[in-house]
């Protein structure tokens, strides 16, 4: 089963993700957490540029973070799949989406590029203002600007079909157990197709 969490900057995705992968894991379940960008040569090449330590422009970003999650399909996702491992990803094709449309680029084309990418079994918004989000922020990265995560979370709102939405503002067990109750549920429905 491949799991995705995403959100705004500060949405509480590693928090969830951590509790998620542990959880999973107490039940006897082989669990892999992973995250995009990847700690590969090319994440580590968006991760200076997120920082501010390199300008690039938005279609060359959503190129970048499309091959560095080629990379990461193909040397982590896919191999864990094949072993009947959980992967749980924090951020995948939708940040790319909602954050480079947010710059400027046509959604359509960042579709497109995006593609080749396995589908997720169970995509997670955890929704939070954006107010919130830059204050639980502690990164400073180019992206955790308010008026900037405004622009972002209504791109993930335009995300209807096969992702669920769950509220990052309650109490974090509040969170966990909606996600717990998410997961549940498909799993036992994936569990019944391959029955």
């Amino acid at each position: 089963m491949f799991i995705v969490l995403e959100g705004i900057d500060g949405c509480g995705k590693t928090t969830q993700a951590k509790l998620l992968e542990r959880w999973l894991k107490e039940k006897g379940y082989d669990v892999i957490l992973t995250a995009e960008p990847t700690k590969g040569k090319i994440g580590g090449f968006i991760r200076d540029i997120l920082a501010g330590n390199h300008n690039t422009d938005a279609r060359t970003l959503a190129l970048l973070f499309t091959a560095d999650r080629y990379e990461h399909i193909r040397n982590t996702i896919k191999p864990a799949l094949n072993e009947g491992k959980i992967v749980i990803s924090e951020r995948y094709y939708h940040s790319t989406i909602t954050y480079q449309e947010a710059q400027g680029v046509e959604r359509r084309w960042l579709l497109e590029i995006n593609k080749f990418a396995i589908k997720p079994d169970i995509t997670i918004i955890i929704d939070v203002e954006p107010k919130l989000g830059v204050e639980r922020t502690k990164t400073q990265e180019i992206f955790e600007k308010e008026e900037f995560l405004e622009r972002v979370r209504e791109n993930y709102m335009k995300f209807n079909e096969d992702v669920f939405k769950v509220d990052g503002e309650q109490k974090i067990e509040d969170v966990f157990s909606e996600i717990k109750k998410i997961v549940e549920e498909i799993y036992s429905q994936l569990q019944g197709i391959k029955e």
